[in-house]
């Protein structure tokens, strides 16, 4: 019996491989392109910040 569910398992395994090599794969076709593109900077900005603190005791 053990034997039996072996062999059946095995033939198994051995038919979707078969199949699977048989069939023909899917072709995609791929293609990556790379870009530059060049920005100006962005401003240079110059903030000033004052603080003023008064009073007191």
């Amino acid at each position: 019996m053990k034997r039996l569910i072996i062999l059946t398992s095995l033939v198994s395994v051995l038919a979707m491989m078969l199949i699977s090599c048989a069939s023909e794969p899917e072709t995609t076709t791929t293609t990556t392109r790379q870009t530059t593109v060049a920005a100006p900077p962005p401003p240079a900005s110059t903030t000033t910040t004052t603080v003023h603190q008064t009073g007191g005791y």
